[in-house]
């Protein structure tokens, strides 16, 4: 990614885990004001990432479909993605 500004959203599981999808900044707001604003002019793409600690430091991963089953009940990376956005936190503003 080039120096291009970008915005973590952030969700915390029942497993305590942290997932999050990297957003456009200040989209997140919009969106949760106006959801006619297609989530893909909100995130940057559809992926959900965790760190294996569960910390927020390390290396991002993609947590698996049954980990996502699990906390998400689903592996739709769409609805778990609106999930994230619509109840997540924005951290994180910079260069990611």
């Amino acid at each position: 990614m080039s120096s291009e500004q970008a915005t973590k959203v952030v969700f915390k599981g029942d497993d305590n885990a942290e997932y999050f999808v990297i957003a456009q900044p200040g989209m997140v707001a919009k969106w949760k004001k106006d959801k006619t604003i297609p989530l893909i002019d909100v995130v940057q793409s559809f992926d959900v990432f965790t760190t294996p600690s569960g910390s927020v430091t390390g290396e991002a991963i993609r947590p698996s479909n049954s980990t996502l089953e699990n906390v998400f009940s689903t592996s739709n990376k769409d609805d778990i993605v609106k999930k994230i956005v619509s109840e997540g936190e924005e951290k994180g503003h910079g260069q990611l």
